[in-house]
Formats: structure tokens, sequence, C-alpha cells
């Protein structure tokens, strides 16, 4: 989607320096880059001045804006990565030969990681659902039985060339628990009985991600010889995209028992109804270790704060969240046995939360896990 878009704007752009200078146009690698960066970041901006409740007071009226500004960052970035090429031409390394390499990749080449995030509940996680007046009570995840989880992920990327590539991610939270609950407590408008034990399980809890992804490693190649060794021959690349995520939160199925006074019945909350796709920014770094380890790491995240959501509830539902993930992984190298696949190990940790708050919704969860994470790595 954003090589699409990158290339739609930089033959826009470049059809009017056609006009110009009475050249063929063509579409370069730099301007298609520029293009692709300037289209993303036109958007995040745009979205911040025209949804932003504290910089563009948020109006509905203003989403149209988003659309300007990213057709005005995809021009501005393709006129200036086409300035960029053309008076500071990068060489692309040269076409690497034999087997698929996850270090060196090569045009058409898509790296597959399959993992699990096995995580235990950090301290702070908790949800609170607020209806009209009645404010929900502060359910940490532990008083809900949510010690665990397992976090199965798909990541799929596929590189143009040896530079840029295009990423896709998917991954299922597979977290639930019982706990006894000896008072009663307040969820969604609903009070629900005290003494009996609730089963937790938002079993519809799952992310989507779509990133664009460049290499850097041109960059500061023929300047690593007059660095510290142990900063020398990390291959760092730089991601940007976007990344939804989707929960139903579930107590009892939404069906608790509830006290005969309680004002409500319903023990859910979805919270996809007023989510939004999160812009998100990072880096990872890898790097071979002698001839059968590869160590890798990254860090990935991305900020919203009160953006009008484009839902009503009793309302406008101003829409924060924020999410923030590390790794550090291992990873085994050996041709010979196991061709392109690489078996790894490694730690994450990953924070998330998100609040919808309008006058008659007030919905807050905050998440924090960490844990070892295990899986393979394919390039094929």
């Amino acid at each position: 989607m954003f090589k699409s878009t990158a290339s739609a704007a930089a033959f826009v752009i470049l059809l009017a320096l056609w006009g110009c200078s009475g050249s063929p146009p063509e579409i370069t690698r730099p301007t298609a880059e520029g293009a692709a960066i300037g289209t993303m970041a036109g958007t995040y901006l745009s979205a911040q001045l025209a949804l932003g409740q504290g910089v563009g007071n948020g109006a509905a009226s203003t989403a149209p804006l988003i659309a300007a500004g990213a057709v005005a960052g995809g021009l501005v970035g393709a006129a200036v990565g086409h300035w960029v090429g053309e008076n500071y031409p990068t060489t692309l390394p040269s076409e690497p030969t034999g087997p698929y390499d996850l270090l060196l990749p090569r045009a058409h080449q898509f790296d597959l990681v399959a993992e699990n995030l096995s995580g235990f509940t950090g301290p702070g996680s908790i949800v609170r659902v607020r209806e009209f007046n009645i404010e929900g009570s502060g359910l940490e995840f532990p008083s809900l039985g949510l010690n665990t989880e397992q976090m199965p992920t798909l990541e799929l990327r596929y590189w143009f060339n040896q530079l840029d590539a295009i990423a896709a991610s998917f991954r299922y939270f597979d977290i639930g628990g019982n706990h006894f609950q000896a008072t009663p407590i307040l969820f969604n408008g609903s009070e629900i009985k005290g003494g009996q034990t609730l089963n937790t399980n938002p079993s519809e809890w799952f992310s989507l991600g779509l990133y664009y992804e460049r290499r850097l490693t041109p960059f500061y190649r023929e300047y690593e010889s007059n660095w510290p060794e142990w900063l020398q021959g990390w291959d760092v690349r730089a991601k940007a995209g976007i990344e939804y995520t989707y929960i139903n939160f579930e107590i009892d199925s939404g069906h608790a028992p509830v006290t005969s006074t309680s004002k409500g019945e319903e023990t859910k909350e979805d919270f996809y109804h007023q989510a939004m796709p999160v812009p998100e920014i990072g880096l990872e770094a890898i790097r071979r270790l002698g001839d059968s380890f590869i160590a890798d790491g990254s860090v990935f995240g991305g900020w919203m704060n009160r953006w009008n959501s484009l839902r009503d509830e009793g309302g406008t539902v101003w829409a924060s969240q924020n999410q923030v993930e590390g790794h550090v992984r291992i990873l085994y190298s050996n041709p010979a046995w196991l061709g392109p696949v690489h078996p790894m190990v490694g730690m994450f940790a990953y924070y998330y939360s998100q609040l919808e708050d309008s006058h008659e919704d007030g919905n807050f969860i905050r998440w924090f896990s960490y844990g070892p994470e295990y899986g393979i790595s394919l390039s094929f």
C-alpha cells in the first residue's frame, strides 16, 4: 500500500519536473523512497492537526484534510528524494549470490518469522470500564486471574531490492484466567455479584500491522572502520507504518451474574469499536556472531493522544493509544543442516494502553507483559 502510494506521488511530481525540463520522467529508487516516507509523515501530521483535540480541536469535518496531507507529504517527499538521489547518489550493494541471506537481502526475497511470546503479566496491568456516571472498578489483571499469556506471531517481509521492503504482521493474544471475587465489582454499568469465581477470557484480541522498511547500512558503512569493534558489522533497519489492535474484553462471556440492583446486565466491553490504526516507528539491528549465531535487537512503538475516533457514543469519543515493544534474540545459523531456516530464542517486553473517553463511555486498559520468546526465521 505504501509503495503504491509512494509511486503514485513520485509519478505526479516527476510529471511536473518533466514539464519544466522536457526530460522523460523516471521514478528512481530515491524518489520512491522519499514519496513513501513523505506520505507517511504527511498522513500522521495532518491527522494530528485534524483529529487531535489539543491541536486542531478534533472536528470531524476536518478529517478530509488527512488525505490532502498524505498527497502533499508524498509530493514533497518525492521531490526531496529525487533531489537527494541526483546530488548524493547511493550505490546499491552488489546483488548477493548463493543461498538467501537474512543479513544480505536481495530483490524479491521474502523473510518469514513465526514465533511465540510466552509472557508474564507485569505490574500496572489494569482494566476499568465506565458507563455514563457509573465509574468502573479498577480491575488489576492478577485480580482476574490474568497472570500469563501466549502471543503467537507471524511476520512477513518482501524486499523490492537490497534496501527497501514492505512488511506485514499478525499477532494473537491468548490471555485468560479464573479468579474468585469476594466482593461486587462494577464493569460497564453493571454490578457483578461477589462471592463467585469469574472467568475472564478476551478471546478476540489480536493485532494487524503494515510497515515500510529501509536498510540504513549504506549511510554509515564507509565510516565503520573508525568505530569501536562492537559497533561494527550491524545491519540497521528503520521501520514505519501502522498497527491496529482489536480487543473484545469479556467477563464470563459478557453474561456474568449481576446483583438485583445492577443498572446494567452486560459484562463485556468492545474496545475495538473506538480503536484506531496507530502510527508506529522503530529500529532493528542485526549482526552475525561468528559462523553459527546471529544477534537481533529491535524496538518499536507508536503514540496517539486524544484523537477524534470519528465515533459517537453520548458525544465524541476521544481515543488515546500507546504501545511499545522490545526484543533481544539470538538466531542459530547452520546452512549445511538447516539451509535458510534459523531457530531463535530471546526475551521480549510489551506495553499497550488504550483510553476511550466520552460523556457515555470511559474505557481504559493498560497491559504490560515480558518473558521469553522462541520461533524460527526463514528466508526464501
